[in-house]
């Protein structure tokens, strides 16, 4: 996953698109930076000056680019992908001169204001036409320390993508023979 964006404003084009780059003749429209839900159609790749990007557009015509590297991201972690369509939660990043959505992590969506459990009870979901979901985005496990889960299709990596032994999981370190005696909330012993 990626860290929270810092970016705090995001340039449209007059008809709601997220413009890719920002140049001196089309005019634009700076908005706020916070996450959105929208399910996204893919539409397809296209290859630019400095960056190679795929193209997503909204059923409301609204053309969003997100960069090869994000895309990654997405398909390990989102849970509403369905024959190229993503139904989630979004947000603006910008790499060198180009904007670009990723998949809004929960750090993007507790920056946001988002609380854990029923929308009704978030702050930052009041206004928000989400179709059929009744909570808010943010996992009741956002606060809790990461814990390392076995990831299916990778032997010996975690379903975040890192390594058992990175310090994100803050492995114990205790000698095996050691385990049944560690007191550590980590220990797999």
């Amino acid at each position: 996953m990626s860290k929270r964006t810092r970016l705090a404003k995001a340039p449209y084009r007059s008809n709601g698109s997220l413009m890719d780059w920002v140049g001196t003749v089309e005019p634009h429209e700076w908005r706020d930076n916070k996450p959105f839900p929208a399910m996204l159609i893919l539409q397809g790749t296209e290859r630019g000056m400095s960056a190679a990007r795929f193209v997503w557009h909204s059923d409301k015509g609204h053309v969003y680019k997100m960069f090869m590297t994000d895309m990654v991201s997405l398909v390990q972690n989102a849970t509403n992908l369905y024959k190229g369509t993503a139904d989630t939660w979004w947000v603006v990043q910008k790499r060198g001169k180009n904007y670009g959505i990723r998949l809004a992590d929960n750090d993007d969506l507790k920056h946001a204001g988002h609380v854990a459990g029923p929308k009704a009870d978030c702050p930052a979901c009041e206004g928000v036409a989400y179709g059929y979901e009744s909570w808010c985005p943010l996992p009741p496990t956002a606060d809790q320390p990461h814990q390392a889960r076995h990831n299916m299709a990778i032997v010996g990596r975690c379903i975040c993508g890192e390594r058992f032994g990175h310090p994100i999981h803050r492995s114990c370190t205790c000698a095996p023979e050691d385990r049944t005696a560690c007191s550590a909330d980590n220990c797999p012993g």
